[in-house]
């Protein structure tokens, strides 16, 4: 609700052929989803890669597991959730009370670039990586999306690796990288050593021939900053092959899988057996590029959200290129600092848990469509019967059609999971979430989740609100800790919430409502052209030049032009008793409503866009419980503010509201849950990453896409 309003609320490498094979088993797993190829045909080959290593350490899986890689001698977890102090559950509660009912297509128009058919994605997941071409070409323009904006870069690693403030564009010396040393006067390099004249190949690479690597200027910038810095001395290569962390990198790139992305898109050509040193210059610079790629991509995405819709409007912080090398390049624990730029939020970690055990399966769940019919009720007799429990797992007889207790209880806890009434009835929602899944589509849905994590603001702020919208929530988080939650009332599709990030501010109380011009025209007009005093009934007075004029008197077949709309302070108010501001451009905030009933349905898609808040004197206290800390803002206190004139009352301190989607998440109760994609969101994350079966060419990130 806003500007947008409520009206009407509640109303009716070096040699290593060992590193190629770990590269290609990652990259066929995720090419096998995103190309709807079953994950099952993968499933023996799932041992002495890196993503199968960082697999077993995410789910505890017995698979066999080779070493690391060259320099490094061990596997190493990508986290490890009990030292983190991380929980098993995410902040989603179990279902809470009954409320008391009381009387109070998106349409993409993104490019498509398609592959070849299934044997040509074949071939490209098993063939052996290209040798090197010194002249390669430009890299193709992004089939979909361009990548997060380069605009608002924020923060590159603020996970634990690195602190919290850009590294500078001029990078440190690299003395203390491993294996790398600076040119002085006193120490020539004899031009007859291996390597020896690698720094002059990146001089004359980095001068001329960087849109080889990348097309983003940004990226070409901090990559010429950073060598010229370390006098052109190579950091992901040394000798004659690769150097520690540069097989680091390529591990990374290779288990990408893990984090949702996919291997492919940071493939990296095999050095030869004797490369010559402009190979080893080439490779350093494919190596430096591929980490620019992979850092920004696991960090703000890998396309641009708005190209979804105007309301798709998120913040994600695109990484510093020139503080992702300075991080990877120094860091005491190089892969410590790749994995710090993943979203560092512990619902993204376990959602990625859950990604990793459906991939050491080595299946993706499948099932026959359930047909539609009458609704099912308990005790029914009806053919559907063994494909329901089929589709639940539950045991019977082929020709076993009665709808028995056991399948009911079955039932009842599908729909609790897919956030329903839990009433035991297969009716026309239950069988449509029952059919989602038809396809195996459960992976995919993480994945596009996932991918939706890294909208968020990077930083963990210790304090955020979080309105998840298809779970029809709202949250109070402290160090990653839910400390309260309640049910919410969110935009219908045709106005829908925004995805967005602002910073909490105030509180009033007793608000008038100031009716916005969409509704004037749209809702509004047409009443009032049939009775001029349907709004007046309302207590939503017409105001003309500052005053209150009689409806009446007004020929609204005219139109509205020069009149504007508002509702006094009161019980009938649109926006109740209190709002809640994050001022934002979308004119959107939380509140409070005269309307109670609606907070008992499952489905709660009823506002203009603002968020209805169930309880909100109870989230008042809450809220100014974290924003004025020692104030005293008890309920019973907050509730005399209440009555008379609107009054504002300020935040002491000012944290973040996200407004997100997630469609898949982990509950409270350690449950993989998914809801309704009520806006279409997720379907269009799933068709722009390529996770509807058509293969898309990885966004290298030239521009901002144009709006």
């Amino acid at each position: 609700m806003s500007g947008r309003g409520e009206y009407g609320a509640g109303r009716s490498h070096g040699v290593q052929p060992s590193g190629t094979r770990r590269l290609r088993g990652a990259a066929a797993l995720l090419l096998s989803a995103a190309t709807g190829l079953g994950l099952a045909t993968f499933s023996g080959k799932l041992t002495g890669n890196p993503f199968t290593a960082r697999a077993q350490e995410l789910t505890g899986a017995a698979i066999a597991v080779d070493r690391a890689g060259s320099g490094t001698g061990d596997t190493v977890a990508a986290f490890d959730s009990s030292s983190a102090g991380m929980r098993d559950t995410g902040h989603a509660a179990s279902p809470l009370p009954v409320v008391a009912d009381d009387h109070a297509p998106f349409d993409m128009a993104g490019e498509r670039r398609r592959v070849g058919p299934a044997p040509g994605a074949a071939l490209a997941m098993h063939a052996e990586p290209a040798p090197f071409a010194l002249q390669a070409d430009v890299p193709a323009e992004p089939a979909v999306g361009r990548g997060a904006p380069e605009t608002g870069t924020g923060t590159a690693t603020p996970g634990a690796a690195s602190g919290n403030t850009a590294t500078p564009a001029t990078p440190a010396p690299a003395a203390a990288t491993p294996g790398a040393t600076h040119p002085t006067a006193a120490s020539v390099p004899d031009a007859a050593a291996p390597g020896a004249t690698v720094p002059a190949r990146l001089t004359e690479m980095i001068g001329n021939q960087l849109i080889r690597f990348t097309p983003n200027v940004g990226e070409q910038q901090a990559l010429a900053a950073f060598y010229g810095a370390r006098g052109y001395q190579p950091v992901f290569t040394g000798g004659k092959g690769i150097a520690p962390l540069g097989q680091i990198a390529l591990d990374q790139f290779a288990a990408s899988a893990v984090e949702g992305l996919n291997p492919a898109d940071y493939l990296v050509p095999a050095l030869p057996a004797s490369p010559s040193d402009a190979q080893l210059a080439e490779m350093e610079l494919r190596l430096a590029a591929t980490t620019l790629l992979y850092a920004r991509h696991v960090q703000s995405g890998r396309f641009d959200p708005k190209i979804i819709s105007k309301d798709v409007d998120p913040s994600p912080t695109v990484p510093d290129p020139a503080a992702v090398l300075a991080t990877v390049s120094t860091a005491p624990n190089a892969r410590a600092a790749f994995e710090s730029f993943a979203p560092q939020y512990d619902e993204y970690r376990l959602l990625k848990t859950q990604l990793a055990r459906l991939m050491t399966e080595g299946q993706a769940v499948s099932h026959a469509a359930i047909p539609p019919g009458p609704s099912l009720r308990p005790g029914d007799n009806d053919p559907r019967v063994p494909l329901l429990r089929a589709r639940l797992g539950i045991g019977g007889a082929p020709e076993d059609s009665v709808y028995d207790p056991m399948l009911v209880d079955a039932v009842r806890e599908f729909q609790r999971l897919s956030g329903q009434s839990a009433d035991g009835i297969v009716g026309r929602g239950t069988l449509a979430a029952l059919n989602a899944g038809a396809s195996g589509d459960r992976l995919h849905d993480i994945v596009a989740n996932m991918e939706r994590w890294r909208w968020v603001p990077h930083d963990v702020a210790p304090v955020y609100v979080m309105v998840n919208i298809p779970e029809y929530m709202v949250r109070i988080v402290v160090n990653e800790q839910a400390v309260h939650e309640t049910r919410v009332v969110v935009g219908k599709p045709e106005n829908q919430t925004p995805i967005m990030s602002e910073n909490m501010q105030y509180a009033v109380f007793n608000p008038s409502w100031n009716v916005p011009p969409g509704i004037i025209r749209n809702e509004m007009l047409p009443k009032l052209m049939a009775d001029p005093y349907a709004l007046e009934r309302q207590g939503i007075d017409v105001v003309r030049n500052g005053r209150i004029i009689d409806p009446g008197s007004v020929n609204w077949s005219r139109g509205a032009q020069g009149y504007s709309f508002r509702q006094a302070p009161g019980e009938r108010n649109a926006l109740g008793r209190m709002k809640f501001m994050f001022p934002n451009k979308h004119a959107v905030y939380l509140h409070d409503t005269p309307s109670r009933s609606l907070f008992s349905r499952d489905r709660r898609a009823f506002s203009h866009g603002c968020v209805r808040v169930h309880e909100p004197l109870a989230f008042a206290e809450a809220l100014f419980a974290v924003g004025s800390p020692g104030e005293g803002w008890s309920q019973q206190r907050l509730s005399r503010l209440i009555g008379g004139n609107e009054k504002s009352l300020p935040l002491k301190q000012r944290f973040p509201v996200h407004l997100v989607y997630f469609t898949t998440y982990v509950d409270g109760t350690g449950q993989l849950v998914t809801r309704e994609d009520i806006y279409g969101t997720n379907a269009a994350t799933k068709a722009i990453l390529g996770l509807d079966g058509t293969r898309r060419v990885a966004d290298r990130g030239a521009t901002v896409r144009p709006r």
